[in-house]
Protein backbone atom coordinates (compact mmCIF):
# COMPACT_ATOMS: atom_id res chain seq x y z
CA UNK A 1 0.00 0.00 0.00
CA UNK A 2 1.76 3.38 -1.14
CA UNK A 3 1.64 5.99 1.91
CA UNK A 4 -0.57 9.09 1.74
CA UNK A 5 2.70 11.29 0.77
CA UNK A 6 3.79 8.90 -1.90
CA UNK A 7 0.01 8.93 -3.41
CA UNK A 8 0.01 12.94 -3.28
CA UNK A 9 3.53 13.54 -5.04
CA UNK A 10 2.03 11.07 -7.73
CA UNK A 11 -0.93 13.03 -8.06
CA UNK A 12 1.00 16.37 -8.49
CA UNK A 13 3.23 14.95 -11.03
CA UNK A 14 0.58 13.29 -12.92
CA UNK A 15 -2.45 16.46 -12.88
CA UNK A 16 0.22 19.21 -13.36
CA UNK A 17 -2.34 21.92 -13.33
CA UNK A 18 -3.54 23.93 -10.91
CA UNK A 19 -5.52 21.93 -8.20
CA UNK A 20 -7.01 22.12 -4.96
CA UNK A 21 -7.05 19.29 -2.83
CA UNK A 22 -10.12 17.51 -1.25
CA UNK A 23 -10.89 16.02 2.15
CA UNK A 24 -12.90 14.84 4.39
CA UNK A 25 -12.11 16.57 7.72
CA UNK A 26 -11.64 13.00 9.14
CA UNK A 27 -9.13 13.76 12.46
CA UNK A 28 -6.22 11.67 10.36
CA UNK A 29 -6.34 14.84 7.50
CA UNK A 30 -6.90 17.50 9.96
CA UNK A 31 -4.50 16.77 12.54
CA UNK A 32 -1.41 19.24 13.39
CA UNK A 33 1.00 17.28 11.03
CA UNK A 34 -0.78 16.81 8.17
CA UNK A 35 -1.72 20.77 8.17
CA UNK A 36 1.89 21.28 8.54
CA UNK A 37 2.87 18.55 5.67
CA UNK A 38 -0.19 20.71 3.37
CA UNK A 39 1.56 23.70 4.19
CA UNK A 40 5.21 22.68 3.88
CA UNK A 41 4.29 21.80 0.22
CA UNK A 42 2.43 24.47 -0.52
CA UNK A 43 -1.45 22.36 -1.08
CA UNK A 44 -4.03 24.48 -1.25
CA UNK A 45 -6.49 22.41 0.76
CA UNK A 46 -10.25 23.00 0.08
CA UNK A 47 -12.57 24.23 2.70
CA UNK A 48 -15.34 21.51 3.22
CA UNK A 49 -18.14 20.36 5.48
CA UNK A 50 -17.21 17.33 7.75
CA UNK A 51 -18.99 13.98 7.00
CA UNK A 52 -20.81 15.97 3.86
CA UNK A 53 -21.89 12.99 1.70
CA UNK A 54 -24.39 15.19 -0.05
CA UNK A 55 -21.03 16.96 -1.70
CA UNK A 56 -18.76 14.28 -2.13
CA UNK A 57 -19.26 12.59 -4.76
CA UNK A 58 -17.42 9.47 -4.22
CA UNK A 59 -19.37 8.46 -1.87
CA UNK A 60 -22.71 7.68 -4.25
CA UNK A 61 -20.60 5.14 -6.34
CA UNK A 62 -22.45 3.29 -3.96
CA UNK A 63 -20.37 -0.02 -4.65
CA UNK A 64 -17.46 -1.67 -3.93
CA UNK A 65 -14.80 -0.57 -6.28
CA UNK A 66 -11.36 -3.46 -6.64
CA UNK A 67 -9.83 -0.44 -8.69
CA UNK A 68 -10.34 3.16 -9.77
CA UNK A 69 -9.55 1.81 -13.46
CA UNK A 70 -12.41 -0.46 -12.83
CA UNK A 71 -15.03 2.57 -12.72
CA UNK A 72 -16.53 3.51 -15.78
CA UNK A 73 -15.65 6.61 -17.09
CA UNK A 74 -18.74 7.86 -17.76
CA UNK A 75 -20.10 7.07 -14.44
CA UNK A 76 -17.21 9.28 -12.94
CA UNK A 77 -18.38 11.96 -15.56
CA UNK A 78 -22.02 12.02 -14.27
CA UNK A 79 -20.74 12.63 -10.53
CA UNK A 80 -18.70 15.21 -11.65
CA UNK A 81 -21.59 17.40 -14.03
CA UNK A 82 -24.02 16.43 -11.03
CA UNK A 83 -22.10 18.65 -8.32
CA UNK A 84 -23.03 22.07 -9.54
CA UNK A 85 -27.05 20.51 -8.93
CA UNK A 86 -25.30 19.36 -5.17
CA UNK A 87 -24.20 22.53 -4.43
CA UNK A 88 -27.06 24.16 -5.23
CA UNK A 89 -29.38 21.38 -3.47
CA UNK A 90 -27.50 21.84 -0.09
CA UNK A 91 -27.58 25.92 -0.39
CA UNK A 92 -31.23 25.81 -0.55
CA UNK A 93 -31.29 23.57 1.68
CA UNK A 94 -29.04 25.37 4.32
CA UNK A 95 -26.63 22.56 4.68
CA UNK A 96 -29.09 20.09 5.93
CA UNK A 97 -29.29 16.07 3.98
CA UNK A 98 -30.72 16.83 0.43
CA UNK A 99 -31.79 13.60 -2.22
CA UNK A 100 -28.06 13.16 -3.17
Amino acid sequence: MKSAKTCLHLAVSKIPLKWVFQQDNDPKHTSKRAKSRFQTNGIQVMEWPAQSLDLNPIENLNVVQLSWAATPVDRCQKLVDSMCHRCEAVIRNCGYATRY
